[in-house]
């Protein structure tokens, strides 16, 4: 059976980086509206999106006729709950077909599974959480899910600790502060000197190793991978039952992932300290 996972950042950040002076507070609200659609919420009714947004019915009405008008949004005959509408599969397909590490990676993904035999993603800095962006599901009965299209945090996963490692230390500190060092397990970082050294072991390593600090009984092994011309930070991850991926696996699933991505040009530079 699938391992159970729930996703913990499923919408747009409220803490997210201060915006400039320049923002539309409008464009922001409808942006955050939209944010609240996810994998696990992907139908709202009007008086649910007002309360999660605490905005005035007759605001969060007004934003969802706007964005039903672009087709962003679309609103069902019989329940009245509103969905995404086809405009945001296309906005999501476009960034698909124009993002080349996503098309490099996806033969790295399927190499990978093959060899390890568990479940292999990609996943992007995205608002300062990791998106899961494609995936390969094991065959196991007993596997990790895909979890395509959600959000996770930083500092309790595997992807999460490989794309912090692509960053300077002040920068991954800070990001992952912001957010706060929720504990998710008794193994999940939990103060900055434990962020720190994990971040110095990932960086030095290569790869970092996810043992149960996000889910009991999930480990994870994860490389950066990315385009720094472009701006764009990734993590590949083999993740499946830690009676499975035990340290010296990982190490394993680390070396062959980092052997693949560099075929395949994705690999992150890190500098070694």
């Amino acid at each position: 059976m699938h391992s159970t996972r729930t996703t913990k950042r499923s919408v747009i950040p409220n803490n997210a980086p201060a915006r400039q002076s320049y923002e539309v507070g409008s464009v922001r609200k409808a942006l955050e509206l939209l944010g609240c659609f996810s994998r696990d919420a992907g139908s709202w009714s009007l008086s649910d999106l007002a309360r999660r947004l605490d905005l005035p019915k007759s605001t969060a009405h007004n934003l969802l006729r706007t964005l039903q008008a672009f087709d962003l949004v679309r609103q069902e005959a019989e329940s009245r709950a509103y969905r995404l509408g086809p405009r945001a599969m296309e906005l999501g397909l476009i960034f698909a077909r124009q993002n080349e590490i996503l098309a490099q990676a996806r033969p790295v993904l399927r190499r990978l599974a093959e060899l390890s035999g568990e479940t292999v993603k990609l996943g992007i800095l995205s608002n300062e959480q990791v998106l899961i962006v494609a995936a390969v599901e094991s065959a196991h009965q007993l596997h990790t899910r895909g979890d395509i299209g959600t959000r996770w945090p930083l500092h309790s996963t595997g992807m999460g600790k490989a794309i912090l490692s692509a960053l300077p230390l002040s920068e991954a500190t800070e990001m992952v502060t912001r957010h706060g060092l929720t504990a998710y397990t008794p193994h999940t970082i939990s103060s900055v000197e434990q962020l720190h050294r994990e971040w110095k072991r990932t960086r030095s390593k290569g790869f970092s190793f996810d043992a149960e600090e996000s889910e009991a009984g999930v480990s994870c092994v994860g490389i950066p991978v990315g385009d720094p011309l472009q701006g764009t930070i990734g993590a590949i991850s083999i993740s499946g039952p830690s009676v499975r991926i035990r340290p010296q696996q990982a190490e394993l699933y680390a070396r062959q992932a980092i052997a693949a991505a560099r075929a395949a040009s994705l690999s992150y530079p890190l500098e070694h300290s």
